[in-house]
C-alpha cells in the first residue's frame, strides 16, 4: 500500500507491505466510498471495528 499525504511541510509518502494476508477494508458510510483518517489508520494497523458509534463532539459556536 502506498499513500501520499499532504502535511504542513510538504508531501509524505507512506509505504507498507504485508508479508501475508490483505488489508481489511472498512465499511464506510459515505456515498463516494471515501474513508477518513481514523478509518485509514485502523485499516493500516489491522484493527477491525465491528460495532462502533460515533458521537458528535462538542464545539463552541462563534456568535455572529
Amino acid at each position: 500500500m502506498k499513500l501520499l499525504h499532504w502535511e504542513h511541510g510538504g508531501f509524505v509518502l507512506y509505504y507498507k507491505r504485508l508479508e501475508g494476508g490483505t488489508f481489511p477494508l472498512p465499511k464506510t458510510s459515505s456515498a463516494g466510498g471515501e474513508i477518513d483518517w481514523s478509518e485509514l489508520v485502523l485499516m493500516v494497523e489491522g484493527i477491525v471495528v465491528e460495532k462502533s458509534r460515533r458521537r458528535h463532539r462538542f464545539s463552541l459556536k462563534k456568535a455572529v
